[in-house]
């Protein structure tokens, strides 16, 4: 299981899979859940991706939710003996043993019965697909779900705002401002920190300053009705972020500071289906 941002959603999983498959020379199988109601499926070899599958039904185009991105076409239909073949071949190519039968009694499943159990059914392929490892979900290495964090990966602020001024830039609109300072620095730390998140030995104290820092230069230039000359100043954190830097900072030196995840009850599900004890 993998969290991401979801600012770019539904992500193009066929080219993903490529190049994960070419980088490690190893099979590549990905699914991508859509609200726990259906998903995308593909089985990739070194190189060769297979087409999007969607389940469930795989035999019939998703009428509820998008699953490419909007410039490429959506998963079409696929036969219930296709889908079999290409997982029963990618699994030999992992040097697995595929349970046929059982694989065609999931992919084939009744969409009807299938609401709320997708996770479970996926992980069921896995298993018919003759993985016996299914390892644990890694801890976060920061407090993702802590500010100043959370404003950062989450929420509506300066990177998803950096991303819409270069839309609207890109579309011609002239009320836009040149790219400012903390656009770039806002881009640039997102992608820190999503990079950050399951590295070992990360400086979260560091970055959380950082993080803070670029918040601070967000708000400023925000409340600004021109434009601000470029300063290389650093941004003046208020007394309220500092408070609260100071707070992270204790309970990292106390080692009572959880990296944590609002998603716990996913996590923990995750972790059901694990083979290998905690």
């Amino acid at each position: 299981m993998l969290e991401t941002s979801g600012y770019d959603d539904p992500p193009d999983l066929r080219s993903s899979c490529e190049v994960v498959a070419a980088s490690t020379g190893h099979p590549v199988l990905a699914v991508y859940i859509s609200d726990d109601s259906c998903a995308a499926m593909v089985a990739a070899i070194p190189g060769r991706a297979g087409p999007l599958t969607h389940l469930w039904p795989e035999n019939e185009t998703c009428g509820r939710y998008r699953h490419q991105p909007r410039d490429m076409p959506e998963p079409a239909g696929r036969s219930l003996d296709v889908v079999v073949g290409e997982l029963t071949a990618w699994s030999a190519a992992a040097g697995l043993q595929a349970d046929v039968s059982r694989l065609r009694q999931l992919i084939g499943r009744d969409p009807d019965q299938t609401h709320g159990q997708i996770v479970d059914l996926l992980f069921e392929t896995v298993k018919a697909l003759g993985v016996r490892r299914i390892g644990r979900t890694f801890p976060w290495s920061l407090p993702a779900f802590d500010w100043p964090f959370s404003s950062v990966m989450f929420s509506l602020g300066p990177a998803a705002q950096a991303r819409q001024n270069a839309k609207y830039r890109a579309a011609g609109v002239k009320c836009i401002t040149p790219v400012q300072p903390w656009e770039t620095a806002a881009l640039a730390l997102e992608t820190e920190l999503w990079g950050s998140l399951y590295r070992p030995n990360v400086e979260v104290a560091a970055l959380a300053h950082r993080a803070a820092c670029l918040l601070a230069a967000y708000r400023a230039a925000s409340d600004e009705e021109t434009i601000a000359p470029e300063t290389t100043d650093p941004p003046v954190l208020d007394e309220i972020s500092l408070e609260l830097l100071a707070r992270l900072e204790s309970r990292l030196a106390e080692g009572t500071m959880s990296p944590g995840s609002e998603e716990i009850e996913e996590r923990h599900h995750a972790d059901a289906w694990a083979t290998e004890p905690e």
